[in-house]
């Protein structure tokens, strides 16, 4: 959908996952929240515009903005160039529903 910003998955495992969002100009994202998961949003290219809790930014490339557990949030393309992002989420939102603990996955771990 042509409408939808993509969002490429990179990593993924139990403490955290990490995406790649492209937005072309005027595409957002609806307003959104983790409820145990804090988010950082990383510029890699254009004008990222970014809401949290009512308070908006403007990021640009090698720009960050770290969103807090239980913050609504929404993201937009505000320039006329694509926005391309590093979105990293933590813990898990699936872990963090579950309020479990994180299975040790080291080698010999227990």
């Amino acid at each position: 959908d042509a409408e939808r910003k993509q969002k490429i998955p990179i990593f993924d495992s139990p403490h955290l996952y990490y995406d790649l969002y492209t937005l072309l100009p005027g595409q957002r994202q609806r307003p959104f929240a983790f409820k145990r998961s804090d988010k950082i949003v990383y510029v890699l290219e254009g004008v990222l515009r970014a809401s949290v809790d009512g308070e908006q930014a403007d990021l640009t490339a090698g720009q960050a903005l770290w969103i807090p557990a239980g913050a609504v949030n929404s993201l937009e393309n505000a320039g006329r160039e694509p926005v391309v992002a590093l979105v990293v989420v933590a813990p898990h939102p699936e872990c963090a529903k579950r309020k479990k603990k994180h299975p040790d996955l080291r080698p010999g771990a227990g």
